[in-house]
Formats: C-alpha cells, sequence, structure tokens
C-alpha cells in the first residue's frame, strides 16, 4: 500500500486520460468567479466537496468542453460524498466528460516535504489537487484547492474565502483559512477523463463529428518485475483513424518504448502491438500507459494510466 501512495507522489507531468488537445476557453483560471459558491449551493461541512468542485471547474475550462458554471457542489454532491464524506474515489459526469477522482496520503514531515509534494502533484494535475487534514486551519478541520506552487509559496482557493459575501479566487496559502502546509494529510485529484456515457461525447467541426473512443481496456495498474502483460483494447470512430499512438513512458516522462500505426480504418485494435510492448523488461519504478488517437475531426489521449513495476 505504501509503495502505491509513494507512487502516486511522484506522477509525473503528463497530460490526463482522455483529453482534446487543450484549448483555453474565454475564461481566465484568475478569475474570481470559478471559485465562488453562492450560500445556496453550500451547506456545513461542505469545504472539500466545494474544492473538488473547483478543482472539475478548472479541468472543464482548461479543456474548453462546456460552461464551467454548470458544475455546482448540488451536481457534485451525490456521486462524490457519502453521509456528507468526500469518497476516496468516485466519478462526475459533467459537461460531455466523466471525471475520475482518486485520493492518496502525504508521506513527508514538514511544510517544506509537504509544499515539494504540492508542486509535483501539480505538475501532473494542472486542474488543482484538494488537500485536507484534520484540524489543519484556523476553523479547525478543513481542505482547500492548491492550484499552483510559485517560488515555494503554495496558492490556493478556499471555500471560506469564496462562499456567500466573499469572492477572493486564489490567494497565498497564507491569506486563506489554512495553518502550516505540513498539517493537510491528504488529497484528491482528476486521475482520468473518459467520454461521458450519459451525454454526447463528440466533437463536431467542418468535417463532421467525432465519436473516437477506446473500448474494452486491459492496461497495467501493478506488475511484478520481469511479468509480462497483454495490452487490449480496440480504438473506434465513425471517422476513419488517421493515427494511433501507444507508448510507455518512464516516471520522467521519457518515452520508453512508442508506436504509430496508421490504420486508415474506423477500428483498431491495439492488441495488435503486443509484442512491441515487452513490460517484464522494464525496470521497477513509475510509468505510464498511453494510447493517442487521431481521426479527421479531433486527436485524443484516449489513455493515460499511471502504473508501478514493483
Amino acid at each position: 500500500m505504501k509503495k502505491r501512495i509513494v507512487a502516486l507522489l511522484v506522477t509525473f507531468a503528463l497530460v490526463i486520460t482522455v483529453i482534446p488537445v487543450p484549448v483555453f476557453a474565454a475564461t481566465s483560471l484568475d478569475d474570481p468567479a470559478v471559485y465562488y459558491t453562492p450560500a445556496s449551493d453550500y451547506k456545513s461541512g461542505d469545504c472539500i466537496l466545494t474544492a473538488t468542485k473547483m478543482m472539475i471547474r478548472r479541468a472543464v475550462i482548461m479543456r474548453n468542453v462546456g460552461d464551467w458554471s454548470k458544475i455546482t457542489n448540488e451536481m457534485v454532491r451525490t456521486p462524490a460524498t457519502i453521509s456528507g464524506l468526500l469518497k476516496n474515489s468516485f466519478v462526475v459526469d459533467a459537461e460531455g466528460l466523466v471525471y475520475k477522482v482518486d485520493s492518496g496520503l502525504f508521506t513527508g514531515q514538514g511544510d517544506a516535504a509537504r509544499i515539494n509534494e504540492f508542486a509535483m502533484l501539480l505538475n501532473a494535475h494542472p486542474e488543482g489537487i484538494v488537500v485536507h487534514g484534520t484540524n489543519a486551519a484556523s476553523s479547525g478541520t478543513h481542505g482547500v484547492l492548491v492550484v499552483s506552487v510559485v517560488n515555494g509559496v503554495p496558492y490556493a482557493a478556499d471555500s471560506s474565502r469564496n462562499t456567500g459575501l466573499y469572492n477572493k479566487g486564489i490567494q497565498k496559502w497564507e491569506d486563506t483559512t489554512m495553518l502550516a502546509p505540513g498539517k493537510v494529510t491528504k488529497y484528491w485529484y482528476i486521475s482520468e477523463i473518459s467520454a461521458s456515457t450519459t451525454t454526447k461525447a463528440s466533437k463536431t467541426t467542418k468535417n463532421g463529428t467525432s465519436t473516437l473512443r477506446i473500448k474494452s481496456l486491459k492496461a497495467p495498474k501493478t506488475i511484478k518485475k520481469g511479468k509480462g502483460f497483454t495490452i487490449k483494447g480496440t480504438v473506434k470512430s465513425n471517422k476513419k483513424i488517421k493515427k494511433v499512438t501507444v507508448r510507455i513512458l518512464d516516471g520522467n516522462g521519457n518515452k520508453v518504448v512508442s508506436v504509430t500505426k496508421k490504420p486508415k480504418s474506423k477500428s483498431y485494435n491495439i492488441r495488435k502491438l503486443k509484442s512491441k510492448f515487452k513490460f517484464g523488461k522494464l525496470g521497477k519504478g513509475l510509468y505510464s500507459f498511453q494510447v493517442i488517437a487521431t481521426d479527421s475531426v479531433q486527436e485524443l489521449v484516449l489513455v493515460n494510466k499511471p502504473f508501478v513495476v514493483e
């Protein structure tokens, strides 16, 4: 278990699963409105739920996939909480995409170690990370959304500063209600983004509508050093698929294996490439398995799954 937690803390700076090529929306990520919650949408104890909503709003803005203002506490509450508490893992279906949120535990000791962990996680998750701790704030148990670390200083959006009469937006850590960074012990982050099953997750341009996706995926999570693994999954689209790239990156984002095919068909089974991916030859460490596909309408990172070789 500890190995998995450490692995999460060194997650590398990669795009997240199923991301359209990023185009920033007109709304700035610095706009305080993104972080504001009206009193009517806030219940007592909603701090980390609100931070999660802010995180998903940032993801929507960064990918220009819909209306971020439609992401509210009430919308997120049912899938994300149980008995008022944020679940360790959950999915939120919003604006045409499904956001999978997972959690982890910080392992370093002291403020400097914690801020370093913030920075490492933010490299991989620029939407931000929700951090939480018992007695971590002047108000007691509390959580906020950390969005950046600049010159060793964390910046965060705090529901206590962005609810009701307040609309402070992003602030330096010291200006939020949080106490020392080292007091937070847990974090949540967006681990995957995939096509929605309840909304039409497609893209339309002058070239028509694309339904580019991957089905029946089988990718590694944790494998023993020296043990093989057979990848599976079929890339599909209603348009001809121009290119499919399957690759493994190491913990520093370097390519270990990368294979590109040009199917020129509406379906491609990545299992055809299994002989190119010799998982048994990988050394111990953290890796990422990616599938990137392009049709005549769009390019998507269909898969970006971290895995550990133990």
